[in-house]
């Protein structure tokens, strides 16, 4: 891609204001009771960048848990990238040809210092798992492969595990962080875990990058609450939004043959509602798509004697991720996700396999991949995407992303409508909507 074509996306970076510009906002004049105050309804990043993150909701406080006092290098030093651009450096994809899809939307939203005050490091359980198993799997199976670029990853996971599964990876796989909104305390998606869970990983990330090979194989980083259930009851704040993904000419164009859609587990069976149409288009064109259930990566707790400074051994547990819950069938993943055509042997580092040489002899998969093809399907997305061959987004739904809040004075007093009812399906009351 040339530098120009990727300054031109970067200026259009608001998918928001594509195809047909900036959505203007509609001011209702619904005078419901308090005198002098207005409703205004607009999309809700726009009302966001124009009255504050956390519009109508400034004397609440974002909620945390799992926090700590160091980022995942064990440094304390990382209040450093709560500076937006420091985290947008440490994060973006080092190949200027994956620049195009990353979306620095959430990161941007450091900008405000009252985030910036609010904002620390998590790192939950649930992380640290999603980062071992991407670790293990950089480790003991991509690491095999020979035609890792010629298959495009797509993590569609909770977002901090989504990004924990990414800092696994990093040094292999070139990430692509795709969080297209910003944080609220009354978010109907907790996009503010996100942004903690990068924080944590940035210095990390960052450091492992330097290694990724050329051509990198690409990494999408979704947050699989972007769909987040919704009901506009005055709340919630309607901080949803869509994912952005290549479509299928520009992966044609880097030769991209595959597409691995990570999810969290077997209960997935197909790709979320707004992927549907790009994974239809992908199958059409000769792009096989493949699902990885996570939870695949199964931990295995064994003993391994180790031994101790004095000369003594000592019997220890490791908790290990293998596929398919055993080494045999670890072995398999490269055997069942054939297209990424693995080498005739791999070599596995202790205490997976002891530091031997292994061939597919010695596979034994417990697991198969998912059955699954892409197919069409109605949905509230259906038909909706703007732009060309190269794809630059989604028009949204009515009702989809966009918020109602009441103001008086050019000051935001509230959230939602006085007005009864709700404007679940439109912006306003009486058939009012903004549209798209």
């Amino acid at each position: 891609m040339s530098h120009t074509r990727s300054t031109q996306w970067w200026q259009a970076l608001d998918r928001r204001t594509l195809g047909k510009g900036a959505l203007a906002f509609a001011t209702l004049a619904a005078m419901s009771g308090c005198k002098g105050e207005e409703e205004v309804a607009g999309e809700s990043l726009d009302l966001q960048r124009r009255h504050g993150w956390n519009l109508g909701a400034e004397d609440k406080r974002l909620f945390f848990r799992h926090t700590g006092s160091v980022d995942a290098s064990g440094s304390p030093d990382w209040k450093r990238y709560t500076d937006p651009s420091r985290l947008m450096d440490a994060w973006r994809p080092r190949s200027r040809g994956w620049e195009p899809y990353m979306a620095p939307t959430l990161m941007q939203a450091l900008e405000s210092g009252s985030l910036r005050q609010q904002i620390r490091p998590i790192f939950s359980p649930a992380m640290e798992r999603a980062f071992k198993r991407g670790e293990v799997l950089r480790k003991d199976l991509l690491s095999q492969v020979t035609k890792g670029p010629e298959t495009f990853f797509i993590a569609d996971l909770p977002g901090p595990e989504a990004v924990a599964f990414g800092a696994g990876l990093a040094g292999w796989a070139d990430l692509i962080p795709a969080f297209d909104n910003w944080p609220h305390p009354a978010g109907v998606v907790p996009s503010h875990e996100t942004l903690a869970a990068m924080i944590y990983y940035a210095s990390y990330v960052q450091e492992q990058k330097k290694q990724v090979p050329e051509p990198p194989p690409g990494l999408l980083l979704l947050d699989s609450r972007r769909l987040s259930p919704y009901t506009d009851d005055g709340a919630q704040f309607d901080n949803r939004y869509l994912a952005l993904v290549p479509l299928q000419d520009a992966l044609r164009e880097r030769g991209i043959r595959n597409v691995l859609y990570v999810v969290p587990d077997r209960n997935q069976k197909q790709e979320r509602d707004d992927l549907n149409d790009e994974f239809v288009a992908y199958k059409d064109h000769q792009i096989q798509v493949s699902v990885f259930p996570l939870s695949d990566m199964e931990q295995v707790q064994e003993r391994v004697a180790e031994q101790q400074p004095d000369g003594t051994t000592r019997t220890v547990v490791h908790n290990n991720y293998y596929y398919g819950g055993g080494f045999g069938s670890h072995l398999g993943f490269l055997m069942l996700y054939s297209f990424l055509a693995p080498s005739p042997f791999a070599y596995y580092r202790y205490p997976y396999g002891g530091g031997r040489r292994v061939t597919f002899n010695d596979t034994r998969p417990t697991r198969r991949p998912p059955s699954y093809t892409p197919r069409p399907r109605p949905t509230q997305f259906s038909g909706t995407r703007v732009g060309g061959g190269r794809g630059v987004g989604r028009s949204k739904p009515t009702g989809f992303g966009r918020t109602t809040v009441r103001s008086s004075g050019g000051r935001i007093t509230g959230l939602g409508s006085r007005t009864a009812g709700s404007r679940s399906g439109s912006f306003g009351r009486g058939g009012f909507s903004t549209g798209a």
